[in-house]
This record gives structure tokens, C-alpha cells and sequence, in this order.
């Protein structure tokens, strides 16, 4: 939840200063409008990036491959 609402803060952030850039011409707005939106990209990636690794976990904990599962073995011949 955190994280959802920095991530939207960063990304008001970087189009609000692009539209501050664009309207006052000013640097500040554009070195803002850069930076906020290259931490944006980067958050961007790390949260796909875990929730990538969840979705292909579950689908591998949910199929069942024949040639990894568990066979019986026999201990003792009789």
C-alpha cells in the first residue's frame, strides 16, 4: 500500500513538472521532471519485477510435472 502511493506521488510528480517545464520554460522543472521520472521507471521495475516472480511461482507450485514428481520407492524386496 506504501509503496502504490509513492508510486503515485512519483508519477504526479514527474507530469506535473513536465507541464510546469513546458508552461515557465524554467530548468528546474525539467531536471525535476527527469529525475522523479528515471526513480519512477526504476520502482516501476522492481515491483513488476517481484510480482513476475509470484505469478510464476504459483504456476509452478500449481502444475504438475510427471517426471518430478515423487515415486514410491521399495525398501525391502519381498
Amino acid at each position: 500500500m506504501v509503496m502504490t502511493s509513492f508510486m503515485v506521488l512519483l508519477l504526479l510528480t514527474t507530469v506535473l513538472s513536465s507541464i510546469a517545464y513546458y508552461n515557465t520554460a524554467q530548468e528546474v522543472h525539467l531536471v525535476l521532471a527527469i529525475v522523479s521520472g528515471i526513480v519512477f521507471l526504476v520502482c516501476a521495475l522492481v515491483v513488476a519485477h517481484w510480482a513476475i516472480h509470484a505469478l510464476v511461482l504459483a504456476a509452478l507450485l500449481s502444475i504438475r510435472i510427471p517426471a518430478l514428481s515423487p515415486r514410491p520407492v521399495k525398501l525391502y524386496d519381498k
